[in-house]
């Protein structure tokens, strides 16, 4: 295992070594198009992986994360291809080691600067961690995370100049999930879920545009548990408000709207809410950026009531302190109520990280990063607190 590691940190000296004589990340031109690959390198330290409220498991890991992209394009043709490799080996806790594998093809036409259509899909085979999922919350016997490949195909569409003064766009998919593993607690989570979303902006000043915007999902569960009713139901919002674009050094959206939660079954009741969401970009210099989200949306349940109304708010700011260091600081809170649920379990979670990056010019990056996570529940089953530490290196051609 000690030799394990030093090849590891072997190959960060590499990197360093090697740093002046690497391509731009632009690509490499192959045949019509360019490949753009990437690799990035992990050493962490996590003191909680299974998410537990008690009997934590400490580890010591190597993440590894290859990628390679292909693209073409032309002035109303862009076709694009992807694969990413994602993998951990854990020192102590071989049973939670895993390789995921992404795969990811699209194309998009716009023969003129009014339409654009595009088509595109993705494969991914991946897994929860432990003590996450439908496994989270202490008294769950797990010995190996929840494995699970999805698969979804999506189409979209946008009419109208970006200086137009009315634009539509629109997007429909359709995702398949279906897990492989631990299926005594998985198997009521596979399922079918169709998408449609439709985005209308109409401009009212130089910058700035009123913007409508609905969508619905539905949800097809392939299982249902026993004594229980069907999840099966739709997911609908409409949002009201603005968009703008460089104004006051901001860019961003902010809208209120309405969301229902309905369900085939009789037996589950219908959910309903005020929404909102606001994403709003600050560029206070060119080289310091904030960003600010919160929404309110319904989330399917892992198991517990009948669905999830999650409240969130996020800070972001990245800043570049010269032209090689780089720091990003993210904080994140949320609300987690379990609609319907017998025992009213209510959650409060937060997330905080901090990386600092060096840039080894156009192609290399080494850096460190801390992350802090808690979650609070009135069913202290759910409760954990989880720090990790991680030193990387990113390389990209």
């Amino acid at each position: 295992m000690k030799n394990i590691y030093l090849l590891y940190f072997g190959l960060f000296a590499c990197f360093n070594i090697q740093a002046a004589e690497l391509l731009e990340p632009e690509g490499i031109a192959f045949g019509s198009g360019r490949l753009i690959p990437q690799f990035r390198m992990e050493t962490f330290y996590d003191d909680n992986m299974n998410y537990a409220a008690t009997d934590e498991i400490e580890t010591l890991g190597v993440l590894y994360q290859p990628a390679l992209g292909y693209e073409i394009k032309d002035a109303k043709n862009r076709f694009f291809a992807g694969y990413h490799l994602s993998g951990v080996h854990h020192e102590d806790s071989s049973p939670d080691n895993y390789v995921d594998h992404r795969t990811r093809l699209g194309y998009q036409y716009t023969p003129t600067s009014r339409i654009s259509v595009g088509v595109n899909g993705e494969h991914f085979d991946s897994h929860d961690p432990r003590g996450t999922g439908a496994a989270e919350g202490s008294g769950v016997i797990q010995t190996r995370h929840d494995r699970w490949h999805h698969l979804r195909l999506g189409t979209n569409f946008a009419y109208g100049a970006r200086a137009a003064r009315a634009r539509l766009e629109t997007d429909a998919s359709f995702t398949h999930k279906h897990y492989e593993n631990n299926r005594n607690i998985t198997a009521v989570r596979d399922r079918d879920d169709i998408t449609a979303s439709g985005r209308f902006y109409y401009r009212i000043l130089p910058k700035t545009s009123l913007l409508l915007e609905g969508r619905a999902t539905h949800h097809n569960y392939k299982r249902t548990a026993p004594n229980s009713a069907s999840l099966d139901g739709t997911t609908s919002q409409g949002l009201l408000g603005l968009a703008w674009r460089g104004t006051f050094k901001t860019t961003g959206t902010a809208q209120v709207g309405y969301i229902r939660k309905s369900f085939d079954a009789s037996a589950r009741d219908t959910g309903e809410a005020f929404s909102w969401q606001l994403g709003v970009e600050w560029r206070p210099r060119s080289y310091s950026i904030f960003n600010l989200n919160t929404t309110r949306d319904f989330l399917e349940t892992n198991g517990a009531g009948d669905f999830i109304i999650d409240d969130s708010i996020a800070l972001n700011w990245a800043h570049s302190w010269n032209t090689r260091i780089k720091t990003r600081l993210n904080l994140r809170y949320a609300e987690n109520d379990f609609e319907a649920d017998n025992t009213g379990r209510e959650d409060e979670r937060l997330a905080m990280s901090a990386n600092i990056v060096y840039a080894f010019g156009n192609h290399l990056e080494i850096g460190a990063g801390y992350d802090y996570e808690e979650r609070y529940s009135n069913d202290d089953r759910f409760d954990y607190e989880k720090n990790t530490g991680r030193i990387f290196a990113t390389i990209a051609f």
